[in-house]
């Protein structure tokens, strides 16, 4: 048996392991920019009394928002992929 070829595929599944972990923390990452972002606008709503800077603000918001949907749906259903191969 030839372990030099299975020594390299088990380093490049390291590999792909941590690269994928990496993502993972940066979209998790990404989730708690928003979530302070998120924050942010709400505040910057109530004191805001133009229109359409308000209308502006509440925009960002719902894509932040949107954004963090779909980043935690995105994470959840790795996870739960991965709980189903192990």
């Amino acid at each position: 048996m030839d372990f030099s070829k299975l020594n390299i595929e088990f380093s490049n599944m390291q590999n792909t392991i941590t690269k994928y972990n990496e993502i993972v923390i940066c979209i998790k990452q990404r989730i708690k920019s928003n979530d302070k972002d998120i924050i942010k606008y709400e505040t910057k709503i109530k004191n805001i009394k133009n229109i359409v800077e308000k209308d502006i603000n509440k925009l960002m918001l719902d894509i932040l928002k949107n954004e963090n949907i779909f980043l935690k749906q995105l994470v959840e259903s790795e996870e739960k992929k991965d709980e189903k191969n192990v």
